[in-house]
């Protein structure tokens, strides 16, 4: 499984999650193999500080990293929600705090 955690920095597993993914400057993607981390890495956002973000875009951003699962602390965007979980992403939203704590739990 991999899950990608829009991320206040590069710090990855350090890093606490971004509050929304325009103000997101990485993903920390994280691969899970049999309930344990195999590799974390860290992708620069190309939707920082973006005004306006191209819904189909992002989708195509989130895929092309192959994740399963979104992290983020708000994710302002119906559109942006509506079009992750059609393409089988879970978003998973409203969480705070570092992420290596967060991990642990999911």
């Amino acid at each position: 499984m991999i899950i990608a955690f829009a991320s206040k920095n590069h710090l990855g597993l350090n890093s606490d999650v971004g509050s929304s993914i325009v103000s997101s400057e990485y993903f920390t993607v994280a691969e899970i193999e049999n309930r344990k981390l195999k590799k974390v890495k860290n992708v620069e956002n190309p939707f920082f500080k973006e005004e306006k973000i191209n819904t189909q875009k992002f989708i195509d951003f989130i895929k092309n990293i192959n994740a399963q699962k979104v992290v983020i602390s708000a994710l302002d965007n119906a559109d942006i929600e509506n079009e992750l979980l059609l393409n089988d992403i879970e978003v998973i939203k409203n969480v705070n705090g570092r992420i290596a704590d967060i991990l642990k739990e999911l």
